[in-house]
């Protein structure tokens, strides 16, 4: 069976047929191989997938992570940004990983994340005379790492089907992606001077007061998201609810930068996005079933349990497991498939879950941004109208200090538990 669905992805894969109707046909073939009422299994797969009370935080986040771009949260974010690192060289570079981390924190999609923010800053980076290519790479990895800041709808997958708290996610998420955007910013200071890139012209202190105060609902955004959680007011599933409502009473009545007739343009987009990572969840369910069924996601783990007698090298195999799946396959089957294996084999060995958890959402991360299937890098490869094969080596410097950074996070647990500690989640000791 495992010959059949791998032949039947890896032709599909080749193809280029969407993930999702890869993943589908794929499942298809293995539910044939296993019963002749497969017909019956994979919609009922399918909708098993789908079926969870905490999945209602994707939809809702992605409505209010495009309500908040088409109402003007994503340019004053940028405004603020430039406010605070405009005059440093490469400064707008700066702004987009900023920004990125800003922004992640409103809708917690990587895609949206990556096409609000740059749809904004692309065209100012190319005005400003940055190489079109090294602007898409690092467009690409930002949105992409940004993806590891609560609320991070990758961190909800992770918490769902491995049982992990979302909130202690959330809380751990913290600290590892201030570390990644911290990386960014020093190898695009290493840049600004190496390709000379231009200062943001100087403003006077009365229009920097005027962007800080027009910007404070932008930035209160994530604020009462994860305080909400954090601080238990409201659970995740909830939070989206907030920023929704949020959202339209910001764009509607304060800002007034979006209309009640641009309404169902906006819910359609959302709507889209939103079957597209549905859609593969609930291909990724039925296709996870027959891996399960045959027993290779835990022959796969018991490997890796049986040569990684220490945490050390389990820790090793996951990162080398994740990233070259994450070159080949969406991230949302790997997770689905994977975490409810990793988790307890990690835990056996002595590991956090939440640790686990958000080591493999960097992981995650990076393979956003790597080609073939690195949605991120789509996104900003179509703003910049470049085709991806052109950004492949400037994609390499980002490349390898995000590898760094993620093994900082993985070998050093601190990172990842000291926020959780301080808040009164259960951690390991």
């Amino acid at each position: 069976m495992a010959v059949v669905a791998g032949t039947i992805l890896l032709l599909a894969l080749l193809l280029s047929v969407p993930i999702a109707v890869a993943i589908g046909l794929a499942a298809m073939g293995s539910l044939f191989y296993l019963s002749p009422d497969f017909l019956i299994l994979l919609p009922q797969k399918i909708l098993t997938g789908m079926d969870a009370f905490t999945l209602l935080a994707i939809p809702m986040f992605i409505l209010a992570g495009t309500i908040m771009g088409h109402g003007g949260i994503a340019r004053r974010i940028v405004n603020l940004a430039l406010v605070f690192v405009g005059r440093v060289r490469g400064g707008l570079g700066f702004v987009v990983i900023l920004s990125t981390m800003f922004f992640s924190g409103v809708c917690g999609s990587a895609s949206a994340d990556t096409a609000a923010i740059g749809s904004t800053t692309m065209p100012e980076m190319l005005k400003r005379k940055y190489p079109r290519e090294f602007a898409t790479a690092l467009l690409a990895a930002s949105g992409a790492t940004a993806s590891i800041v609560p609320p991070s709808i990758d961190l909800i997958i992770i918490g769902v089907v491995a049982g992990i708290s979302i909130g202690g996610l959330f809380a751990a998420g913290i600290l590892p992606g201030i570390f990644n955007a911290l990386a960014l910013m020093a190898l695009c200071y290493y840049y600004g001077h190496r390709l000379d890139l231009p200062l943001t012209p100087r403003s006077s202190w009365k229009n920097k007061l005027s962007v800080l105060t027009d910007s404070v609902l932008a930035v209160l955004m994530p604020v009462i998201i994860l305080g909400g959680i954090l601080g238990g007011i409201f659970t995740p599933t909830e939070a989206s609810a907030v920023a929704v409502i949020y959202g339209l009473v910001v764009s509607l009545f304060v800002y007034r930068e979006m209309t009640w007739i641009e309404l169902p343009a906006i819910l359609l987009q959302a709507a889209k996005l939103t079957g597209v990572v549905m859609l593969i969840l609930g291909m990724a369910s039925a296709f996870s079933f027959a891996l399960a069924f045959e027993r290779i996601p835990h022959q796969l783990a018991q490997f890796i349990v049986i040569y990684a007698d220490n945490w050390i090298v389990f820790v090793i195999c996951v990162n080398v497991l994740f990233f070259l799946l994450g070159m080949i396959m969406d991230a949302l089957p790997a997770l689905i498939i994977l975490m409810p294996i990793l988790v307890p084999a990690g835990v056996a060995l002595g590991m956090d879950p939440i640790h686990i958890g958000i080591f493999v959402a960097a992981n995650v991360s990076i393979s956003l941004f790597t080609p073939p299937v690195g949605v991120c890098l789509y996104v900003a490869c179509g703003l910049s109208k470049l085709p991806i094969e052109a950004v492949f080596k400037p994609l390499l410097p980002f490349l390898g200090v995000l590898l760094v950074t993620l093994l900082a996070i993985s070998y050093v647990p601190e990172i990842t538990l000291f926020v959780p500690r301080l808040l009164g989640y259960s951690v390991a000791d």
